[in-house]
């Protein structure tokens, strides 16, 4: 797995223009000469079209990045490219899956006397079945499977909770990634349903915004609507360093007031008994690291008050094991967006986060400490969740 992350997670969009040219081949050549039953283009040419469309993604894809931050129609276009970009990806997987699978299957019924003509019309059901399903699952991952927001609620148990404090709810979202895909009316209607929930404490557990300075006005003044009894509390994530740390930490204290930017402090919740929320911001670099260690959560650990429990905020969950160890009680973390991409299957575990971090959505605990991993309500790239949708949750400690 550390190799898998040193050469394609760590170079993601070179690695990807690499292998978005392989597999527009790929699945060209499946449609020309599976779907469509014609000649293929043959080995030769096809090794040449494979390297013309790897030099040619290699130089694109740098250029649709600076793009989405333009407006308008280059950022459409933008969009859309690569999100069909996506869908060849995990299409040209299936493709190749499907004629990894044709070699045996060719043997098994050669044995059988079928000759080689209706060894490969089996071949045309079967790969065509698979591979347009897939497509059928990826349209709805593009429309429906994106749209879907789930309400979660957990109750976790807090050691030294006053008996006044058992029941109390904190509504935690995480990833809005604003300025992809979440901004205006749509970020509107996200404040509303998060103020509907009536919190105690909100939690937003970074990565507000995407990448793009531009949108940080206006999503910092939209989300200034945000309301919670006891408070509304958010840390800074990789992206919110990529789009200027200080540049959020201003608009967000100038705009939204009541939304406390937590950066390496401890404060006591405004309620009648001790309760505490603490929050460090995200280093920024090396977003795929499978440990982290962060000094400010190594100097709060050190902080920890006697009289009541301590509800961390971080956004990258990797730094758990260090927050177990410091013996925080509770953390709340993101980052992850729970793979976005996941089997539909009970918890979603093989999904594209488990290539980062084993802390890739839901509960999990270590040395008596707990921490919960939301799936996000934004998204990263394109605008595709499959088999894992928006969330919200809501964290009954008790």
């Amino acid at each position: 797995m550390g190799r898998f992350r040193r050469l394609f997670l760590n170079r993601l969009f070179v690695t990807l223009g690499l292998l978005l040219g392989v597999m527009q081949v790929v699945v060209g050549h499946w449609v020309i000469v599976v779907l469509a039953g014609l000649p293929g283009p043959g080995w030769a040419l096809g090794l040449v079209l494979a390297g013309l469309l790897v030099a040619a993604n290699a130089r694109l894809i740098p250029l649709l990045r600076r793009a989405r931050s333009m407006g308008g129609l280059p950022r459409s276009a933008a969009r859309a490219y690569m999100g069909a970009g996506v869908a060849t990806l995990l299409l040209g997987t299936a493709v190749l899956l499907s004629w990894l699978g044709l070699f045996p299957l060719a043997s098994l019924l050669s044995l059988a006397g079928l000759s080689a003509e209706s060894v490969f019309a089996v071949f045309r059901v079967a790969s065509g079945a698979v591979v347009l399903t897939l497509a059928g699952m990826l349209l709805w991952g593009f429309t429906v499977g994106q749209r879907r927001v789930d309400h979660s609620h957990v109750r976790i148990p807090l050691a030294d909770l006053a008996p006044g404090l058992r029941g109390l709810r904190i509504v935690q979202i995480s990833d809005l990634h604003i300025g992809n895909a979440m901004d205006g009316a749509r970020l509107d209607r996200l404040v509303d349903r998060v103020n509907a929930l009536e919190p105690d404490l909100l939690a937003v557990t970074g990565d507000i915004f995407d990448f793009d300075p531009q949108h940080v006005e206006d999503g910092a003044r939209r989300l200034g609507g945000l309301r919670a009894r006891l408070g509304a509390y958010a840390v800074l994530g990789n992206h919110d360093t990529y789009t200027g740390a200080e540049l959020v930490a201003d608009a967000l204290g100038s705009l939204a007031p009541d939304l406390r930017l937590l950066r390496g402090e401890m404060v006591r919740v405004p309620a009648d008994a001790p309760l505490y929320v603490a929050g460090v911001d995200d280093p920024g670099k090396d977003w795929t690291a499978e440990a982290l260690v962060l000094p400010q959560l190594e100097a709060l650990g050190a902080q920890q008050p006697e009289d009541g429990p301590v509800v961390l905020l971080v956004h990258r969950p990797q730094a758990f094991p260090q927050a177990a160890r410091l013996g925080f009680p509770l953390v709340l973390a993101g980052h992850t967006h729970g793979g976005q991409i996941a089997l539909p299957v009970p918890g979603g575990r093989p999904n594209l986060a488990r290539f980062i971090t084993e802390f890739d959505r839901g509960l999990f605990r270590v040395n008596g400490s707990v921490m919960y991993v939301n799936r996000g309500i934004g998204v990263g790239g394109p605008s595709l969740r499959l088999g894992c949708p928006r969330e919200i949750a809501t964290i009954e400690i008790c």
